[in-house]
């Protein structure tokens, strides 16, 4: 199997009208979406659609339904048009545990026969309830390792941003390591700067039980970290707030009014 675990850091920097930065220690996954089926058979404290240590569910990703996630993803794929066939597609996500999740953005790494990463699509959930996804061809120049993509920006996700802007995503994969990052720039300004990396482990039920052992409360850490982060925005750089409008783009899959 291919999927992993991975231990590391998001790190998250605003660049413009003021600087802020944090860096917080995560855990997250890297499932291969073919391995979802042996990963429940040969795993105890991991389930698919059902509550267990850990947990993937279908409608936790893309529209809010028990379809499996390779079926909603498909015409996203195609809508990409890809160079070449993706073959395997792998979703890196922080998992159920013990039942709660809290995802600000899952990544979908469509990669060839090759293993070239021909494409990603980034699903993003603001604290509001929303949810946006962003399909992204990715191309990776030569004599380097790291692949890239643009979007505009169609999705509120921060009070402290406005709608515009262009997102740059990145990504580096050697050996067990992953790098994804997303910048977001504005009239060719640098205005934030996120990344997630880490060391992935191969998922196994030892690996649950350790993460269970050091970090039991972690996967509950999200959303008071963005709070926090928030508090620190508003009432220390006074930055101005904008309001969340209400999401018409039809890449916007969940709203908090009414899901689509």
């Amino acid at each position: 199997m291919n999927s992993l675990i991975f231990h590391g850091h998001v790190e998250h920097a605003r660049l413009h009208p003021a600087v802020h930065r944090f860096r917080n220690a995560v855990t997250f996954y890297a499932i291969d979406l073919e391995d979802i089926p042996a990963l429940e058979k040969s795993i105890a404290d991991f389930a698919h659609n059902r509550f267990a240590t850990v947990s993937l569910h279908d409608k936790d990703y893309l529209r809010p339904d028990s379809e499996p996630i390779r079926e909603k993803l498909r015409p996203w794929i195609e809508q990409l048009t890809l160079p070449a066939d993706i073959t395997r597609v792998t979703l890196v996500t922080a998992l159920r545990w013990f039942g709660r999740v809290f995802n600000p953005v899952s990544f979908y790494l469509l990669e060839d026969a090759e293993g070239g990463l021909q494409g990603m699509i980034a699903e993003v959930n603001n604290t509001f309830g929303d949810r946006h996804i962003y399909p992204v061809r990715m191309e990776k120049p030569e004599n380097t390792q790291l692949s890239d993509g643009a979007h505009d920006k169609e999705f509120h996700v921060s009070p402290f941003n406005n709608m515009e802007g262009t997102y740059q995503f990145t990504c580096r994969r050697n050996a067990q390591q992953l790098y994804i990052g997303v910048d977001l720039y504005r009239d060719g300004q640098k205005i934030i700067e996120t990344w997630i990396e880490g060391e992935g482990r191969p998922l196994t039920r030892a690996e649950i039980c350790r993460e269970r052992r050091r970090y039991p409360l972690r996967a509950w850490l999200t959303m008071p970290r963005i709070i926090w982060q928030a508090i620190f925005l508003k009432f220390k750089h006074k930055l101005p707030v904008f309001k969340r409008p209400e999401p018409t783009h039809p890449h916007t899959l969940l709203s908090r009014k009414q899901p689509r």
